[in-house]
């Protein structure tokens, strides 16, 4: 029973520095356009606008800031990059997409003293 208690504090503290990386972002001068967005292939913590560039952000919480921004594997990019091109073709879709738009992933790390790191353009 005690593993239950452990995950979700671990999945409890993920959603807390997701919103406290979309807070970040928002302050940053960038906009929000989904937040975790989840599809059969993968999900996506932050995908955010700014200027002329969509950004899929994947946020992760650790105890040191070298191990949050080390913990995106290969294996998590490829999945990250799934979900992305299921979100884009579902805008495209949806809702005309800007030609010659950019598009970026970007790591934030965030660690138990609420330090901060964003990565632009991460993998």
């Amino acid at each position: 029973m005690r593993w239950i208690s452990s995950k979700t504090t671990h999945y409890n503290r993920g959603k807390w520095a997701e919103y406290y990386a979309a807070v970040y972002l928002l302050v940053k001068g960038y906009r929000i356009s989904e937040f975790r967005y989840k599809t059969k292939v993968g999900e996506i913590d932050i995908v955010a606008r700014k200027r002329n560039t969509i950004i899929f952000v994947e946020v992760k919480y650790r105890q040191d800031e070298e191990k949050a921004l080390t913990a995106v594997v290969p294996q998590a990019q490829k999945r990250i990059r799934r979900a992305a091109e299921h979100y884009l073709n579902f805008k495209k879709s949806k809702e005309s997409l800007n030609v010659g738009q950019e598009i970026r992933f970007d790591v934030i790390g965030i660690t138990k003293n609420f330090s901060i790191r964003h990565i632009d353009n991460a993998f």
